[in-house]
């Protein structure tokens, strides 16, 4: 999360900011960049505001160059940049895991057709036996 405080007369705004940069709404949906219109206070000036706006407005709003002012500095790319580099180690991580999981389903399926087939010979067997034996009785 991070705050806007560009104008020190002004509240705080709390928003999230997702690693790839996108803005999110109170509905945690993507908020969408729109321009002031002529009776603003600032008239052509791009903001962040709800996708719902107006049927389900959440009341989220947000002037785009306080965003910008908030994320010009290095720190917050840096910080990107190594929160990605982390993600792309564990997606690497969950794909090594994933060949390991589908080579060890390979070879219980395997080991399970084998088992199989073992027992349907030792089954036959036994019945061979029994007619064997049965044949001795008449």
């Amino acid at each position: 999360m991070s705050t806007s405080t560009s104008s020190p007369s002004r509240k705080p705004r709390i928003f999230i900011v997702a690693t790839d940069g996108k803005i999110y709404c109170n509905h945690d949906m993507v908020a969408i960049c729109r321009v002031a219109g002529n009776r603003s206070t600032r008239p052509s000036h791009a903001f962040y505001g709800c996708p719902l706006w107006p049927s389900m407005d959440c009341k989220f709003f947000i002037w785009k160059e306080d965003v910008d002012a908030i994320f010009a500095g290095h720190e917050y790319r840096k910080v990107l940049e190594l929160r990605n580099k982390a993600l792309e180690i564990k997606i690497a991580n969950l794909e090594v895991e994933k060949m390991m999981l589908e080579e060890e389903n390979k070879n219980l399926k395997l080991k399970m057709a084998k088992s199989t087939f073992v027992s349907k010979k030792y089954y036959i067997i036994c019945i061979v036996i029994v007619v064997y034996l049965l044949s001795f009785l008449y």
